[in-house]
């Protein structure tokens, strides 16, 4: 890495597991999704370290404390500052929650002071010792607080009488952490004498001392069954000790600098440490391994690496990384050349859910000589305002020993253009012209292409400014298409155009009251209209209409089949006559002959130039049509319609898995996924969760969807199973199992990690929407 931010003070893990935080020297707080392997949020709010991390009991707070003398309260969903504890005079060396989130505990100089966590109030100051107080903690049963301080003591405080206990005296130097065991009944310390003591907490007796590290312990954890104990040491290892028989299981060396913090995840499989050296390490507890580690770039962008080359990160961070061999600093590659082997999209998650994915171990058989790209505008001059709403864009390729083919061109970060294939053709140089709009404002153009092995350019940028004459308010377009009646009547449905015509009415009434677009437009194809020719039609009709300050959203609810690892949706013309119990295979090719398979829905939207896209099937097998042979989803050069859904940066939902069927309930007039989206989302405002501001965004609406259409589905199972409510048929056997929990309906989702700039609202509460 070329670029580093600064050292980790403090690591922690959400009780939940869902979230990994580290409070760094470069005045930030950084939050870790574990779900989605990405750098959640950078908290920014301090003016100097952060010196400590904590997570409330219910995983939805977290306190920081720093050496600005203040104490920080934070929304750990939305990032937001809840509340900051100022007015005190000294650093912050440690935070902690009570057990039961109700109390929040500081550290600082000489004092301990003990806030409300619901009013900020400051309940009490406890005074004793008689330096900084460098560790705080609470025991399990809330009862005992204890403390660590310079003054070479320990303390242990009543918290309902806020009274000093006992003062534990055995270190000859500096305390600097402290931590109760699980079952409260045992206390670890560490500190500046390079030992780590352990007391009975009942008596205040020194059990035993523990010797290894060769320089100061800042920091010690016990693991969630008390069994292991870990330490972080200036002497930049990390060590376990079996608490039992008080000996040293291993030592976890790999930091380059001293390790400030260390954190057991809730499963205990897993160990966080943080150091001086600016990254965040994970180990294998059962191996002692390295898994990987976590670095946070330039305060928003980051990195996660496994020892053996593996990496996940922001895309800004890539152009910070090389490739270095025999630790020669002048023998080194972009990170392109290697990436179709090791990028790694989630790689944070799956190695938190212990699958340990593995570089390849043979990377020499591709050519990894790259193409040279050069983008310019072939009329003007980027650096002027530039008035006319289309540009013409050329990108010269000069070099391109072993080829290029497939190039694309982004306008902010969403693809405008392929070329796809080979477009050398046995040339030594070429040059490719596209015209393109642009908006008012900054337009960031970018290029790449792969050689003939599929390894990626370096990216060619360019900046080029749209004069504010071309600013121009958005249309909203939604098209909308249902079947229920179909050519063959066997396959006749009865929700799917009242799915269809309720989703785009709601929506239209949404998105019109947030007065935003100067047109909503509804474009409608139920039943007999709702043909192929008509459906791609209308879709090619966007193509010319489309511009890049528009949102397009298109919905589709009817049958749709996943076949020869490819996804079909059915229209009105399904191109088979014969009775549905006898489809067989001739039947079935004719069929997928008429449907439009997600090949052609690549194809169409790789043609609309909108600044907002959104696809919605509600349709059987519907998840086929996320699935490709490259399940990867970056700048690859793979095929399919998640791919593309990441470079145009769509949205797409599905109503189901590959496998599973899409249902309808009679009581409720609508698939699940529709009534989740449209009834429950956005008219009774249940979408609003995560931030709930009175607002839901794109977001916000389609996770709802798939968090709540699995709930409602496996209700309806169990009214089936107890002879209530209408029989559900799913793909397959067409039976009810009692497994309701593996048979439910499950909705995919995709959509790029990063968050947007300028998240599509989709609608305010409290409006009222025009009928």
């Amino acid at each position: 890495l070329e670029a580093r931010s600064a050292g980790v003070r403090s690591v922690a893990f959400s009780p939940d597991g869902k979230t990994l935080a580290s409070g760094s020297d470069d005045n930030t707080i950084k939050l870790w999704d574990v779900a989605t392997g990405t750098q959640l949020h950078s908290l920014e709010g301090h003016r100097d370290s952060v010196n400590s991390v904590a997570f409330s009991p219910d995983s939805k707070t977290l306190a920081s404390g720093s050496q600005d003398d203040s104490i920080k309260l934070w929304e750990v969903a939305t990032g937001t500052q809840l509340r900051s504890l100022d007015g005190h005079r000294d650093p912050f060396h440690s935070v902690a929650f009570s057990p039961d989130g109700k109390t929040l505990v500081g550290g600082s100089f000489k004092t301990i002071k003990l806030w409300d966590v619901a009013t900020g109030t400051q309940l009490r100051s406890l005074e004793g010792h008689r330096h900084n107080v460098n560790s705080v903690a609470f025991s399990p049963d809330g009862k005992t607080l204890v403390s660590g301080s310079d003054d070479n003591t320990i303390k242990l405080w009543d918290v309902a009488t806020r009274t000093q206990l006992r003062s534990l005296k055995g270190h000859r130097y500096w305390v600097y952490s402290v931590a109760f065991s699980p079952n409260g009944k045992t206390l670890a310390s560490g500190g500046d004498d390079n030992t780590i003591k352990l007391w009975d907490v009942a008596t205040g007796t020194q059990l035993r001392f523990l010797k290894g590290h060769s320089d100061v312990v800042f920091s010690v954890a016990f693991s969630p069954d008390g069994k292991t104990l870990a330490s972080g040491s200036l002497d930049k290892t990390i060590k376990l000790w079996n608490v039992a028989t008080r000996t040293q299981l291993r030592s976890l060396e790999g930091h380059r600098n001293f390790v400030n913090s260390v954190a057991f995840s809730p499963d205990g499989k897993t160990l966080a440490s943080g150091s001086g050296d600016d990254t965040i390490k994970l180990w294998d507890l059962k191996s002692g391994q390295e898994l990987a580690s976590l670095m946070s770039l330039d305060k928003t962008d980051w990195v996660v690496a496994t020892p053996d080359g593996l990496f996940d990160g922001s895309p800004a961070a890539w152009s910070k990384m090389i490739w270095r061999f025999n630790n020669n600093t002048f023998n080194h590659a972009p990170v392109e050349a290697f990436f179709n082997e090791f990028y790694y999209p989630g790689l944070l998650t799956d190695i938190l859910e212990g699958k340990h994915p593995k570089a390849p171990s043979d990377i020499s058989q591709k050519d990894r000589r790259q193409p040279q790209l050069k983008l310019a505008l072939t009329d003007a001059k980027p650096a002027t305002a530039l008035t006319a709403r289309n540009v013409t864009v050329k990108i010269d390729i000069a070099q391109a020993p072993a080829g290029a083919q497939d190039i694309r061109l982004f306008r902010n970060g969403s693809l405008v253009k392929v070329w796809h294939g080979d477009v050398m053709k046995s040339q030594s140089s070429v040059t490719l012209e596209a015209t393109i709009p642009i908006i008012a404002g900054e337009n960031h153009l970018t290029a790449y292409a792969f050689n003939h092995d599929n390894i990626k350019s370096s990216d060619a940028t360019l900046v080029v400014n749209g004069a504010e004459s071309l600013k121009r308010q958005g249309t909203a377009y939604i098209l909308a298409v249902g079947v229920n009646n179909y050519s063959n009547h066997d396959y006749d449905l009865k929700y799917a155009v009242p799915d269809a015509q309720e989703f785009s009415a709601e929506v239209k009434r949404r998105l019109e009251a947030l007065k935003r677009y100067a047109q909503v437009e509804v474009i409608s194809l139920a039943d007999a209209e709702a043909t192929k020719p008509n459906i791609m039609q209308k879709l090619t009709q966007l193509v010319t209409r489309v511009q890049p300050e528009d949102t397009v959203i298109v919905y589709f609810a009817g049958h749709g089949t996943a076949a020869q690892n490819r996804f079909y949706l059915i229209p009105h013309d399904l191109g088979y006559d014969g009775p549905r119990t006898r489809l067989n295979e001739a039947g079935l090719q004719a069929m997928l002959t008429h449907s439009i398979s997600d090949i052609e829905l690549d194809q169409a939207f790789e043609k609309i130039d909108a600044g907002q896209l959104l696809l919605v099937i509600d349709a059987c097998n519907s998840g086929q049509a996320l699935e490709a042979e490259e399940k990867r989803r970056g700048p690859m050069n793979s095929k399919g319609l998640a791919q593309l859904a990441y470079e145009k940066g769509m949205y797409v939902l599905t109503a189901a898995q590959s496998y599973q069927a899409a249902q309808e309930a009679a009581k409720f007039g609508h698939g699940f996924l529709t009534y989740a989206l449209v009834d429950e989302g956005l008219k009774q405002g249940a979408a609003d969760r995560e931030p709930k501001d009175g607002s839901i965004n794109l977001r916000e609406w389609l996770n709802y969807a798939t968090d709540e259409v699995p709930k409602m589905q496996e209700a309806n199972l169990l009214e089936a199973l107890r002879g209530r409510g209408r029989q559900l048929v799913f793909a397959g056997d067409g039976s009810v199992s009692k497994d309701t929990k593996s048979n439910v309906q499950r909705p995919r989702i995709f959509y790029r990690r990063e968050l947007e700039s300028n998240p599509l609202v989709v609608a305010i509460l409290g409006t009222t929407p025009p009928q």
